[in-house]
């Protein structure tokens, strides 16, 4: 199986902007054992721009996705959580809702970029790496075929190798 570390596109640049977002929710919630914490439901003003697209997928502060990529994911049937986020436009008077996946999560992986030898299988089509530096949001190859079909704007794909810590490989 082949899988994609999801990544800045060229239309992030013009994605909404959340103003005031520290603060109104910690964000170390955003996690399987204590997104019960997170608000339901939570609205968020944004930077007004001319060149605002609501894209698809938003990765700052914090990954948000369409209605239309969560159809997906739950089309997939991963383990996941969600909260509903929306995004509003106080100068255009306009909103859009989004969603606050809330994924499996593992450092027990590591991540190597472009392809190589076959690496880990692991039986999610998404879910979150973390190094230590940052949590990157993973995609397997059905979904990211399943988004881009669907012509999702904002995806911006890595290929990566999956490895155990170890550097091993690893049997599905």
């Amino acid at each position: 199986m082949k899988y994609f570390k999801i990544q800045d596109s060229p239309e992030l640049k013009y994605a909404p902007q959340i103003k005031n977002w520290y603060g109104s929710f910690d964000v170390r919630d955003i996690r399987i054992d204590r997104f019960y914490k997170l608000p339901k439901m939570q609205l968020f003003p944004i930077e007004p721009s001319e060149n605002l697209i609501f894209t698809d997928i938003i990765l700052f502060p914090f990954l948000l996705v369409s209605p239309m990529v969560y159809d997906v994911i739950q089309m997939y049937r991963e383990r996941c959580f969600f909260r509903k986020v929306i995004l509003a436009d106080q100068a255009k008077r306009e909103s859009r809702l989004y969603y606050l996946p809330v994924l499996d999560e593992t450092s027990q992986i590591r991540l190597e970029s472009g392809r190589g030898k076959e690496g880990l299988c692991v039986d999610r089509n998404l879910f979150w790496v973390r190094d230590t530096k940052k949590r990157h949001s993973i995609i397997s190859m059905d979904m990211a075929e399943s988004l881009i079909r669907r012509e999702v704007t904002g995806l911006g794909l890595c290929e990566v190798t999956l490895w155990d810590k170890e550097g091993k490989e690893k049997e599905s």
